[in-house]
């Protein structure tokens, strides 16, 4: 019988409320101390402002120095015995096989690690379905799944998709948010795995006055495989208008294709928003959409849209089908269409009770499948299997170093 974890180790690059992956880390760890886990951080940056109660946090600026010693990386925070240790966007082998000596190790993968461009798609709706190895190397050059217009930094990137493979590959249990990495994940071979469901990370608000409102919301990075540039597009064919709640380096050009298109008054953007603006936001929109040409590892201010009872457009891509349901609470288009999707915001523009219809589905969709208790009951059957196969493993295995995944490119 497997023995119930007592306490869990988080390790995270960031312990700030500045990005998707950090917010998920935090909110995650919060509801593991409220479910009675002792829980500890080990963090490189750590926000003294965001200090949450339960919760002990490590900081140590040389985690990710390579050229430090492990005990200066893992700065005493192996001292607490937790029962296991589970990583966030944390992929070095050699850091990780240390503290497997001691507890077993889950790594979340959040997207596509195993990945040399981090987007896995060639055209727009076209995700991979290839591993990770020098098979890559004539898709990178060739069939422009490389997404940059710097090819001197890919050499850099195959050796960082090769580092983050031999991390997964050395954890006891993979967990992964989405059916779309998961099949990254299957495509390179990784076993043990388990897919773990998201929940919200922010309280959802309630807006008001919608029947006499056309508002179209995008939340998130600012660049080109989100797809802004096809919502401002598409918004050109319709009466309605843009709010941008993000930053990125596309941001500037997108305030240009707006100009140029004549819409600079109907596209607003507001740049990065913390928790409580973004919640209004989303509270406030007729529609959010999700326009994205890549495969979204999940699209989590979907299921945030939801929650706040508004109906989402998105582009059918990667983990989105996990919880757009066509027609039931949002429409499905097909990624980089920009007629497409321009008429979808114009049907569900001119139909504001049919959004209220689509929202109150997304909001009972989200409660049953998308809650911090569903997703901790699953995340404590991970580390319990972890633990019973870490204590099972043959003498001397926790000791050993996996050998790459691939060879580094030349």
């Amino acid at each position: 019988m497997a023995v119930e974890p007592r306490s869990v180790l988080l390790v995270t690059p960031r312990w700030t409320r500045d990005g998707g992956v950090a917010t998920h880390a935090m909110a995650s760890a919060a509801a593991l101390a409220r479910e009675g886990l002792a829980v500890h951080v080990l963090a490189a940056r750590v926000n003294p402002e965001d200090a949450v109660s339960n919760i002990t946090v490590h900081h140590s600026p040389e985690l990710f120095n390579r050229q430090a010693s492990p005990e200066l990386r893992i700065a005493g925070a192996m001292d607490c015995a937790p029962s296991v240790v589970h990583l966030h966007q944390f992929e070095d082998p050699e850091l990780l096989n240390e503290m497997r000596k001691r507890a077993p190790v889950l790594i979340s993968v959040h997207g596509y690690t195993a990945c040399t461009s981090g987007v896995y798609y060639f055209r727009p709706g076209q995700e991979c379905t290839r591993a990770h190895g020098p098979g890559c190397i004539p898709n990178l050059a060739l069939r422009g799944c490389a997404h940059t217009r710097n090819p001197l930094s890919l050499p850099a990137a195959y050796r960082h998709a090769s580092h983050g493979l031999a991390a997964i590959q050395s954890a006891d249990l993979t967990i992964s948010y989405s059916s779309a990495v998961d099949r990254h994940l299957a495509a390179n071979g990784i076993e043990p795995r388990t897919v773990i469901p998201l929940f919200t990370t922010m309280e959802p608000k309630v807006g008001s006055g919608h029947e006499g409102r056309r508002r179209v919301v995008f939340a998130g990075r600012v660049i080109d495989p989100k797809g802004v540039g096809v919502l401002i597009r598409a918004a050109r064919e319709i009466d309605a208008e843009v709010v941008v709640c993000g930053d990125g380096w596309r941001t500037e050009a997108m305030r240009r294709l707006a100009r140029r298109l004549g819409m600079a008054e109907r596209v607003h953007f507001r740049g990065w928003l913390g928790p409580d603006e973004l919640a209004t936001e989303l509270a406030e929109a007729s529609i959010v959409a999700l326009p994205s040409l890549w495969p979204e590892p999940f699209g989590l201010v979907g299921i945030e849209a939801l929650a706040a009872g508004r109906p989402v457009i998105a582009s059918l891509t990667g983990g989105v089908g996990d919880w757009l349901e066509d027609g039931v609470n949002g429409l499905a288009v097909k990624p980089g269409d920009v007629d497409a999707l321009a008429r979808a915001l114009g049907e569900l523009l001119d139909d504001p009770a049919r959004q209220a219809e689509l929202g109150a589905a997304g909001q009972a969709m989200v409660a049953a499948r998308f809650s911090p208790e569903r997703h901790v009951e699953r995340l404590l059957e991970a580390y319990r299997s972890a633990r019973s196969s870490w204590e099972s493993r043959p003498e001397g295995q926790a000791d050993a170093q996996p050998e790459p995944a691939v060879q580094p490119a030349a």
